[in-house]
C-alpha cells in the first residue's frame, strides 16, 4: 500500500482487523484513481450510537440510523470478538474537506467493497453509501 492518511488510523482503532485492512485497501485504490477518501466513523460507544439514534427523533437533525444501540445494535458497536464490524467513509473535496456529494463515485466504492467481500450500505433498500461492513 502507498501512504495511508494518518487521520484514518484513529478511526480504525478497535475495528475488526480484516475490515480495517479492506478499508485501507479501498482508500488506497480510490486515492490512486484520483478520488481521495477518509474514514469518518469506526467503532461507536453505546452513548454515541444512542445520540445518533436520537437525531431526527428527540433531537434536531435528520434521521441517520435505525439502530438504537440496545435493542437494535449497530455493527459500528463492538461485537463479542471485541471489535467493530462497520466503517463509514466519505470522499474529500478539492479543499481536503469531507463531502457527501451525489456526484462522487459511490458505485465504484461499493464495487470495491463487494470485491473484497464486504457488504456495502449503498445496496440496502434505504441506501447508506458511506457504510461498509463485514458480512
Amino acid at each position: 500500500m502507498t501512504d495511508v492518511a494518518p487521520d484514518n488510523q484513529p478511526k480504525l482503532t478497535g475495528v475488526h482487523p480484516a475490515l480495517a485492512l479492506a478499508v485501507l485497501r479501498i482508500l488506497d485504490a480510490m486515492r490512486a484513481l484520483g478520488f481521495p477518501m477518509r474514514v469518518t466513523d469506526g467503532v461507536r460507544t453505546l452513548q454515541q450510537q444512542q445520540a445518533l439514534f436520537a437525531q431526527g427523533r428527540t433531537k434536531p437533525g435528520k434521521i441517520v440510523t435505525r439502530a438504537d444501540g440496545i435493542i437494535n445494535r449497530s455493527n459500528h458497536q463492538t461485537h463479542d470478538d471485541g471489535a467493530g464490524h462497520a466503517v463509514d467513509c466519505t470522499f474529500l473535496g478539492p479543499d481536503g474537506r469531507p463531502r457527501w456529494s451525489d456526484d462522487d463515485p459511490w458505485p465504484l466504492y461499493g464495487a470495491m467493497a463487494r470485491a473484497l467481500g464486504l457488504k456495502w450500505g449503498g445496496d440496502w433498500q434505504t441506501p447508506d453509501r458511506p457504510h461498509v461492513e463485514l458480512p
